[in-house]
């Protein structure tokens, strides 16, 4: 049987992993192994490891989770990867289906299916994969596959392309779903496959960093979408989707931090906004002018006039 390695990079998870780990040894495939990467945490999750006998554990110093994902794909054996971060969890279909998936379409290079929320109540996304006119142009306008528990690659591909790029942490997966989809096909299976954890310390509520992780991760691909007419919209749809969903959560996170006197929080906020969506930073003074002046000003419902955007998508709802 084709062997998957599944990656679990964590850092200060000791708390959620035991969840993790068993998510894992709960699968009906039976050809796996499983990779602990910790990210130098300083709280018990080398002794939360130690209690599962054959869970490979890695410890490295400390380089965020691109780097430590990238220290799991290093040391994988097996065909495939799957990458489930410390704090969620796989459903025991996860392996069984993707492998099938790939048996059935040995042409792609990654395949991915569905996920639900668990944590807090009211949180919900919409899975749309269809492709606009290619998976690549619609990853370009919402990141539709989600989180990176939702997928399995081929390792060599993985390699291929470079694995995850440090210094876009909050963005990272899509970087990398962009790079493979450019050049490879993929697959989606549609099937419920994971479940993805909602809590206060996730690092993708900093929509200080999403905001610009995202900008960043888009910008890699502004010389890929020259030539064309369809992936130059695609990406200027992108852009405005994405200043528009993270830039309005930022928004308000800057006000209230300037009602509660945390100036430097407020003051890091409206920089990021200023550089990456200047327009959130005279949003006041537009909603008074539209008010006094109703009929002559648009309503700022939608980044870009006539923009025919997605809704919020697996991962852009994080």
């Amino acid at each position: 049987m084709q062997k998957v390695s599944v990656i679990i990079p964590c850092y200060n998870q000791a708390q959620f992993l035991p969840e993790t780990v068993e998510s894992v040894l709960a699968q009906t495939y039976p050809a796996f192994e499983i990779i602990a990467v910790d990210d130098a945490s300083p709280d018990r999750s080398a002794e939360v490891i130690a209690r599962y006998t054959g869970v490979r554990y890695i410890r490295q110093q400390h380089g965020g989770v691109c780097v430590a994902r990238n220290c799991g794909i290093a040391r994988a054996r097996g065909d495939y990867l799957v990458f489930v971060d410390g704090d969620d969890r796989l459903l025991p279909n996860h392996l069984e289906t993707c492998v099938g998936a790939f048996q059935a379409h040995p042409e792609a290079a990654l395949v991915c299916g569905d996920y639900r929320w668990f944590g807090v109540p009211d949180t919900w996304h919409v899975h749309n994969c269809a492709p606009t006119p290619t998976h690549y142009t619609t990853l370009l306008r919402f990141n539709f596959i989600g989180p990176p528990c939702v997928a399995m690659f081929r390792r060599d591909a993985v390699r291929r392309v470079g694995g995850f790029q440090p210094g876009l942490e909050g963005t990272e997966d899509q970087d990398l779903y962009l790079r493979m989809t450019r050049i490879h096909p993929i697959h989606c299976h549609h099937a419920v496959i994971a479940e993805y954890r909602r809590h206060t310390k996730q690092e993708s509520q900093n929509w200080s960093k999403m905001l610009t992780a995202a900008m960043k991760t888009l910008r890699r691909q502004r010389a890929f979408v020259r030539a064309d007419g369809v992936s130059r919209e695609a990406y200027r749809q992108g852009i405005a989707f994405r200043r528009h969903l993270y830039g309005e959560l930022l928004f308000w996170q800057g006000v209230q931090a300037m009602k509660a006197l945390q100036w430097k929080h407020a003051m890091r906020c409206f920089s990021v906004l200023s550089r990456y969506y200047p327009f959130m930073t005279l949003k006041p003074a537009y909603q008074k002018i539209a008010h006094i002046m109703p009929g002559r000003i648009a309503p700022h419902s939608a980044p870009l006039p006539n923009a025919q955007l997605p809704q919020k998508s697996p991962s852009d709802c994080i």
